[in-house]
């Protein structure tokens, strides 16, 4: 009974150490937080003020001048940035653009198409342009005829009353086929006159004033648009060609501006140890000894004003060194108990087995005994042999 409540007893202590611990840790991260705040802003002030201190007074320090290198990193990097975003930006530009012209240049074509079918029917129809057209007046005459007689046939189809459902079915079905046909022979005579004007659009301009003319006109016209337009739109894909190219040789926009962030949080966490570096050396917080060169250049750069601020750190820095011993003491502590208890343990194991040995040494002069006790009655048996 008096060994359980003691190990409750000590379990409660040590949570109570336990808890006590978690509370300096809490407060020596909180102090660790303000400190590292303060001296970082007041590092980053010392630093900004050594911009007016001569070159001569700066031999020596390394450290003033890796902090005007990485203020020229930042600064050259976060240009990168711009001229990154820029090219994203135009190549973005260039391939709305592009899609836009295509898009142009596709309507274009549909219009151009339209006129080529119109100068070509117009051909046809003009006998004045017989002699051209004569090479293609045996297949429009075919493909006329051939309209005039599906379009016959649908409607004797359409007109013819009567009959039970499987006319009715039988008819719908010639229908579609006629129909199917006849879609695909005016697409045939469409192609035709397509063919026709564009071919007759390549001649030398013919003078007058009649449709031809216009119609070729219309077409010349369209072509010089369409070829300006395409001039402009090969710069233009020549543009984004090689943005596209430098892009996959540094990686997607994305991946670049995320590197060069990424190299930009590098570098101010760079500089934020060296902001912390140079205030706690100017509050006097640092392990090590300062060379005497670098205290009197400290002095030429903090003003009585700064007193307060070094005085906070002194404190928020020594409150962290009291938080450090007194965890340190509570786990010596607990280590301590731990150790005590094992030891406690050990002692146990060890009076468990003496226990034991002296059990099996008595079991074994028992034993002996009853050997002994075997040979002797061995020996009365062989007197009797």
């Amino acid at each position: 009974m008096v060994g359980k409540i003691r190990k409750i007893t000590y379990i409660i202590i040590m949570d109570d150490r336990k808890k006590r611990i978690e509370e300096f840790e809490r407060d020596r991260q909180e102090s660790r937080s303000l400190l590292d705040t303060l001296l970082e802003n007041f590092g980053e002030n010392l630093y900004a003020r050594t911009k007016d201190v001569s070159s001569a007074q700066q031999v020596g320090f390394d450290d003033i001048s890796q902090y005007n290198v990485y203020l020229r990193d930042i600064a050259e990097t976060n240009i990168a940035i711009g001229k990154v975003e820029e090219k994203n930006r135009r190549f973005k530009e260039l391939e709305e653009t592009v899609d836009r012209r295509e898009q142009e240049e596709k309507e274009r074509s549909k219009e151009l198409a339209a006129i080529y079918r119109r100068l070509g029917k117009a051909l046809l129809e003009n006998d004045a342009y017989s002699d051209f057209t004569s090479l293609f007046k045996e297949q429009a005459d075919a493909l006329a005829a051939k309209l005039d007689s599906l379009d016959n046939r649908i409607r004797e189809i359409e007109n013819k009353d009567g009959g039970n459902v499987f006319t009715w079915i039988g008819k719908s079905a010639q229908g579609l086929v006629l129909r199917s046909f006849l879609s695909k022979t005016q697409e045939s005579q469409e192609q035709l006159y397509h063919s026709i004007g564009e071919r007759f659009s390549d001649r030398e301009p013919a003078l007058g004033d009649d449709e031809i003319a216009s119609l070729r006109l219309d077409i010349n016209k369209m072509r010089e648009v369409s070829r300006s337009a395409m001039e402009e739109l090969s710069v233009l894909k020549e543009e984004k060609r090689m943005i596209s190219a430098g892009f996959g040789i540094d990686g997607t926009p994305q991946k670049q501006i995320q590197n060069l962030k990424n190299h930009i949080s590098q570098v101010r966490e760079n500089l934020r140890n060296l902001y912390k570096s140079f205030c706690a050396q100017a509050a006097g917080i640092m392990d090590a000894d300062l060379p005497s060169e670098r205290k009197y250049f400290i002095d030429t750069i903090v003003t009585v004003e700064d007193g307060e601020i070094i005085g906070r750190a002194v404190k928020l820095n020594q409150s962290i060194i009291d938080c450090d011993k007194a965890i340190g003491k509570l786990r010596a502590s607990l280590a301590i108990d731990e150790e005590k208890s094992k030891i406690e343990k050990l002692r146990r194991a060890i009076d468990d087995k003496k226990s034991r040995i002296d059990e099996l040494e008595k079991a074994i002069v028992d034993l002996e005994e009853s050997v002994s006790d075997s040979e002797n009655y061995i020996k009365e048996l062989q007197k009797q042999l």
